[in-house]
């Protein structure tokens, strides 16, 4: 990582954090403790997304998804990591590789304006990390992305009934 790479998501990272505390002071001076407990409870929930992603040890993966949230208008993830105590040994680059993979082929079918928020699931199955990426199924030709998707050799799966749900594993 370059130290501009760095200083940029420093940068990210202290703007939001400002904002979380902008809308704290702004909810404790209208005396709005409920909204404070929800905003309390989303910066831990954010936090424990990260704290799951880092034990994964994937740093070049971390940092390309941090910054798809903090430079996309259009792609937003949630990250879920559902692992044991075990130390995970992924290989981060293709990790990577795959993921971009994926994020160059959503764009052709978004739909015009449509934002969307996604959810990035890494289970630990016995030594296997399966992976799941989930999108609401609004997309311009969800049975053309599908194909697409499918055409991709790492892809287990791709499930389009109520949600986009595209599932592969890592070794």
């Amino acid at each position: 990582m370059k130290e501009q790479d760095v200083v940029e998501m420093l940068r990210h990272y202290r703007h939001d954090w400002l904002n979380d505390l902008q809308l704290l002071l702004g909810y404790a001076q209208l005396g709005k403790l409920d909204r404070i407990e929800n905003k309390i409870q989303h910066i831990i929930k954010r936090s424990d997304q990260e704290r799951g992603l880092d034990r994964l040890n994937i740093p070049k993966t971390m940092v390309w998804l941090y910054q798809l949230n903090w430079r996309s208008h259009t792609f937003q993830l949630e990250f879920q990591s559902v692992t044991n105590d075990q130390p995970t040994i992924v290989d981060d680059e293709l990790l990577l590789t795959k993921i971009q993979k994926i994020f160059q082929i959503l764009p052709s079918y978004q739909e015009e304006f449509q934002q969307y928020q996604g959810q990035l699931i890494f289970e630990k199955v016995d030594h296997l990390l399966h992976i799941h990426l989930i999108f609401d199924p609004n997309w311009a030709d969800l049975d053309a992305l599908k194909e697409e998707l499918e055409s991709l050799s790492f892809i287990d799966q791709v499930i389009t009934d109520s949600q986009l749900k595209i599932v592969w594993q890592q070794d």
